[in-house]
């Protein structure tokens, strides 16, 4: 079953997002097995959010364990918060 997941974390901006991006996915037009989509934004003075869609919760949290944390934390990053929604309805225009 699909998942949106919607990641937000104060202390982050574009620079660090970038960055972790960067490590986590270093070649975009190979995303990780399960991800569908990938949308990020800042939340606000200080903060940034990422809203994903898997096709899973296992392959969302494979890689945020893997791959994600490890990079994170590397670059020093802050700790973010991840909430994981079923997903109802998914529509690729």
């Amino acid at each position: 079953m699909a998942v949106m997941v919607h990641s937000r974390g104060a202390g982050w901006n574009p620079e660090l997002y970038q960055a972790t991006i960067d490590k986590a996915i270093p070649d975009r037009a190979n995303p990780p097995a399960g991800l569908l989509a990938h949308v990020a934004t800042p939340a606000g003075e200080g903060e940034w959010q990422v809203v994903d869609v898997w096709e899973s919760e296992e392959a969302f949290r494979a890689f945020l364990e893997k791959i994600v944390i490890p990079a994170a934390m590397e670059l020093g990053a802050p700790p973010f918060d991840s909430t994981v929604f079923e997903v109802y309805n998914y529509l690729i225009p």
